[in-house]
């Protein structure tokens, strides 16, 4: 047994000089190395995945060309992380990687045997995680600050094609067409059809009653670039459940009513509109004296002081108490989270019983609610993400491509 034992060492000493034989250096990095079995590990890996995936496999010479083109650039970035003193904690490669599992609908001990299954090395993917967290690093701090998004260059996408085909949502648009030649009045019909809107009445009653189109008035879902611009300028003002003005084309005037919309941009918020008063308590007004007064004055304002008056005397909130305690119009996630709560539970137009905040003793009133249509903003905040890692990736090329032009960098030769 001993022997066999002995035999085994013998055979794994053997195979580990070899295999150390057979590496090589293969490109000198400034002061760095890529050694041909980083080479032959990734090439192998872009096989195996390839495959997995169906993408076809270029030949070895393109394959090695292009694999060493990036572990190059690679060493590069990673000598530059190092040289700044970038070093990613093993908290934050355990939260990447579980995240990364996360994304494959796995917790961390299937993602681990899945990786195992594969024929790789966990342990490896860890160490090209981190490097992988490393590059981003030196590239977020070398690019970032270098790209700037105007306005002016942010409208001017929003309004192109391509960003409304992308990122727009689809309008479910409906009509009412008064002919040239009609006996109706469109100006009259506008009048009865807008105030019978705000009455609660159904939008196609009014095409059956007044529309000409031969029709239901239906104009389905279609993206704002599918529509004729004479309406299509019309409907990028149109709120939800409103009626545009007359628009003249030569088929006659029409009327367009924007029922709904959809699509993954499409974001709806409800919102609140409060006024409290708030005090803080402090040496002279302690804790107990603070609760003492807000309940005073919740007991003043019913019995029918005004709210305005005692908040602006009272009140330790400056940003509102000389609006008479009145905050502006704000959704979920804005206030500390009693005061959130004690909005949510109020009825409108009822003062809470005081309340303690992070921020001292309030009580409140909620004056207002309403759903906002938050969609613009949620198309313009993936507008400026495109645009920037266009500009992102622009930059990093030629970031790239300088970092590799200052750099020493000797390919050796296959013998």
């Amino acid at each position: 047994m001993d022997f066999l034992i002995r035999t085994l060492a013998l055979l794994f000493l053997v195979n580990s000089i070899f295999s150390q034989e057979l590496d090589r250096i293969a490109v000198i990095v400034n002061d760095g190395v890529v050694l041909e079995s980083d080479i032959q590990q990734k090439m192998s890996e872009f096989k195996k995945n390839a495959t997995l995936n169906g993408q076809k496999i270029p030949s070895d010479d393109v394959l090695r060309e292009d694999v060493l083109d990036d572990l190059i650039i690679s060493e590069l970035q990673l000598q530059l992380a190092d040289k700044v003193g970038i070093k990613i904690s093993d908290e934050e490669l355990n939260v990447t990687v579980k995240r990364l599992a996360q994304q494959n609908n796995l917790d961390l001990e299937e993602f681990v045997k899945v990786v195992e299954e594969r024929g790789d090395s966990y342990s490896e993917l860890r160490e090209q995680i981190r490097k992988s967290l490393k590059i981003n690093r030196v590239q977020q701090g070398r690019i970032q600050n270098k790209i700037q998004i105007t306005k002016e260059e942010l409208d001017n996408f929003l309004n192109t094609e391509e960003a409304q085909n992308q990122l727009g949502p689809e309008l479910r648009v409906k009509q009412i067409l008064i002919r040239n030649n009609s006996s109706q009045n469109v100006q009259t019909v506008y009048g009865e059809v807008l105030s019978g809107l705000t009455n609660g009445i159904n939008i196609d009653e009014f095409i059956t009653e007044f529309s000409e189109d031969n029709g239901s008035g239906d104009l389905g879902w279609r993206k704002l670039p599918a529509f004729p611009e004479l309406f299509a300028s019309t409907l990028r003002g149109l709120k939800i459940g409103e009626l545009s003005e007359p628009i003249t084309s030569g088929a006659g005037k029409h009327l367009l009513f924007l029922e709904d919309k959809r699509g993954p941009t499409v974001t709806f918020e409800k919102q609140w509109e409060v006024r409290h008063i708030l005090l803080i308590p402090n040496r002279i007004r302690p804790d107990e004296a603070s609760e003492k007064l807000i309940e005073e004055i919740k007991e003043r304002i019913e019995a029918g002081e005004s709210f305005a008056t005692l908040a602006s005397e009272y009140s330790d909130d400056p940003g509102s108490k000389q609006e008479g305690g009145r905050l502006d119009w704000a959704g979920e996630g804005v206030y500390d989270d009693e005061f959130e709560r004690q909005i949510k539970k109020s009825n409108l137009n009822e003062i809470t019983e005081p309340f303690l905040s992070q921020f001292g003793w309030h009580i409140l009133e909620v004056l207002g609610t309403r759903v906002e249509d938050k969609t613009n903003e949620r198309i313009e905040d993936r507008a400026f993400s495109y645009l920037f890692n266009r500009k992102f990736e622009e930059e990093l090329e030629t970031d790239l491509q300088e970092l590799r032009a200052d750099a020493f960098i000797e390919i050796k030769e296959l013998d």
